[in-house]
């Protein structure tokens, strides 16, 4: 939802052969989207954890899954020299990632686990210049490398000499497909289908939905697009009138809208956001002065939470800050650290669900539809530590670190 990677095999998605154009030019590629047999899910499966297996739907949008990535490596001895290899820190949920990231690492450097200082580089969407800094944090010593990578490809031959010189790679929500790496991140497929059947279940299977997906041709917008449509099949009586693109920014969503209800007089009865969109969605029915539907969203941000209590909406929204995210990636690798074997090279992890019954446990009034935090509750996990512990083998004692707040 937040990252780079691209998929060229769903450039068919894009709306206009410029915005292909500029995708191509990016350089950025992701997994390719077909499904595979129902035999070769199977396969692919088997080594994920039985507990765990009901995330992974539709997990071939964003990673391979392979059994046993780490059986013939072994990770450095402390204290050791974290590092974060990011594609893109211009925004407030990547900032917050890198935030909790320092804090963590410092923790460990009390522990006598780690150097105090997390090394950050940010290549600003220049997959070559993230691949030319994972090099050198590589050539610098780095013992651990957390990534936030701008490609599912891009980064491979960074990632093997990692791997050969015992450095682990992890990525944060943005899976790569590069033997070695350890993928930690929600599945966006998953959530997708889910929102949709709340969706569906809320008309009761009758009425007209719009679609405000993010940015076209990246591997999360073909997850949850093609998530959604799969939801919708089970609904005959639901018809999809809007196919929307946002860009995950609030101000084109809100143009995209208008431009849309200026042509489309009949009634929407809901619009579905992939992400940041839901206020602008829900600002431009406002201006367009006709009633705001269902409009659901992603992402916890603070703005949607003020706007959906002062409009008493009816809808569903993710917990997923980038601090908590951060940290959620950051367990596993020090199951990895110490020694302990991942069963898979991907670990897809649930995320909490803000409806109408726990609205009160995230929102505050100091909230408002200019705020830019996130709303994160009181318990900022979106997982228990422990939900990892099955997703690995050894006995070995994983360091203990605390979540903190981020703003």
């Amino acid at each position: 939802m937040l990252g780079f990677e691209m998929c060229k095999k769903l450039l068919r998605l894009c709306a206009a052969c410029v915005i292909a154009a500029a995708i191509a030019a990016l350089g950025l590629s992701s997994v390719g989207a077909a499904a595979p047999t129902v035999e070769e899910q199977a396969r692919a499966l088997a080594a994920v954890p039985k507990d765990a297996v009901q995330y992974y739907d539709g997990y071939w949008y964003s990673a391979d899954i392979v059994s046993d990535p780490l059986a013939n490596w072994k990770p450095h001895a402390p204290p050791w020299q974290i590092c974060h290899n990011d594609s893109y820190l211009g925004n407030s949920w990547r900032a917050n990632l890198v935030a909790e990231l320092k804090a963590l690492t410092r923790q460990l450097a009390d522990q006598g686990l780690a150097k105090p200082d997390l090394i950050v580089t940010n290549s600003n969407g220049d997959i070559n210049l993230e691949l030319t800094q994972l090099k050198a944090q590589i050539a610098q010593g780095c013992d651990l490398i957390m990534s936030y990578p701008g490609s599912a490809t891009g980064l491979c031959s960074a990632i093997k000499d990692a791997f050969d010189k015992g450095i682990l790679v992890v990525t944060i929500d943005a899976p790569v497909t590069c033997p070695g790496a350890l993928n930690v991140a929600r599945n966006a497929y998953f959530y997708a289908k889910a929102q949709g059947d709340w969706i569906m279940k809320a008309l009761k299977g009758k009425g007209n939905v719009v679609m405000m997906n993010g940015q076209p041709g990246t591997s999360d917008t073909a997850a949850n697009r093609d998530a959604f449509l799969e939801a919708a099949k089970a609904y005959p009586g639901i018809e999809v009138t809007g196919d929307l693109y946002g860009m995950w920014t609030g101000s084109v969503a809100k143009s995209e809208m208008l431009k849309f209800l200026a042509t489309h007089p009949q009634k929407v009865d809901a619009a579905w956001s992939t992400g940041n969109m839901g206020v602008g969605i829900g600002q431009a029915f406002q201006q367009s002065g006709r009633p705001v539907p269902i409009v659901t969203d992603v992402t916890n941000n603070c703005s949607f939470l003020a706007f959906w209590k002062k409009q008493k909406l009816d809808t569903i929204t993710l917990v997923q800050d980038g601090g908590p995210t951060a940290y959620e990636a950051f367990v596993p690798a020090l199951h990895a650290m110490v020694g302990r074997k991942p069963k898979v090279n991907t670990i897809f992890f649930p995320l909490p669900s803000i409806t109408n019954a726990n609205l009160d446990d995230y929102y505050e009034p100091s909230m408002t539809v200019q705020s830019t935090c996130f709303a994160n509750g009181k318990d900022l996990h979106l997982v228990d530590d422990a939900y990892f512990d099955q997703f690995f083998t050894g006995d070995a004692k994983v360091p203990k670190v605390e979540i903190v707040p981020t703003e």
